[in-house]
């Protein structure tokens, strides 16, 4: 019976921004079909029964991967986090009672995104660059691209800070026009970075 069986904590951690979300606890039942649904389920200790994340709110949680810690006896769930995580509205049960995004690229995304799709040009900016086509909005990119250079060797941090914003945030127009997900950039960074970690396991053997 469920009830038997051993309880591990499990730490569900986001797979591209690797913010640590909640932390539940997990029998064997729950492992096996969080493996089989690709949904994260877990044990309620208060409860006495097994649930599914999301069961009630619609907050589902899908999980890529299941990692084992090296004794055995806790587990860690590296998911795609696209909805509020804790019971309060917000991304992570860690955070404080804002609501926010793990990812602020990806929240700079959905802002772009709204303003192209609500705002008419004379009044939005964003829209106002979109309309004029890519050759304009890629002109912007490297004005912009130059600016940060320039705020760069003069060395003053608050100027640097805003350039380098102003930047991503044309970067984020040119990806919504191109249609690029930011979450495919935040994927490729990752998988950079770990072909370096593993380059750099092999050449210390």
């Amino acid at each position: 019976m469920s009830k038997a069986q051993p309880l591990y904590p499990v730490v569900v951690q986001d797979r591209i921004t690797r913010q640590v979300m909640m932390l539940a606890y997990a029998n064997q039942e729950a492992l096996d079909l969080t493996r089989s649904t690709q949904l994260a389920h877990f044990y309620s200790r208060s409860r006495q029964r097994l649930w599914k994340k999301g069961e009630t709110s619609g907050n589902t949680i899908h999980v890529n991967e299941i990692l084992q810690d090296c004794d055995g006896d806790a587990y860690l769930y590296l998911a795609d986090v696209t909805n509020p995580v804790c019971h309060r509205g917000t991304a992570s049960c860690f955070a404080g009672g804002e609501r926010w995004y793990p990812d602020p690229l990806a929240a700079l995304d959905d802002i772009v995104r709204t303003r192209v799709a609500e705002n008419p040009a004379e009044f939005s900016y964003t829209k106002s660059l979109m309309e004029q086509g890519l050759d304009r909005l890629v002109q912007k990119v490297g004005e912009e691209a130059v600016e940060v250079v320039i705020a760069a060797l003069q060395g003053e941090m608050s100027p640097l800070i805003g350039e380098i914003s102003d930047l991503l945030y044309h970067l984020a127009v040119l990806t919504v026009r191109m249609n690029v997900p930011w979450s495919r950039v935040s994927e490729e960074l990752i998988r950079r970075h770990q072909s370096d970690h593993q380059e750099g396991r092999t050449k210390s053997r």
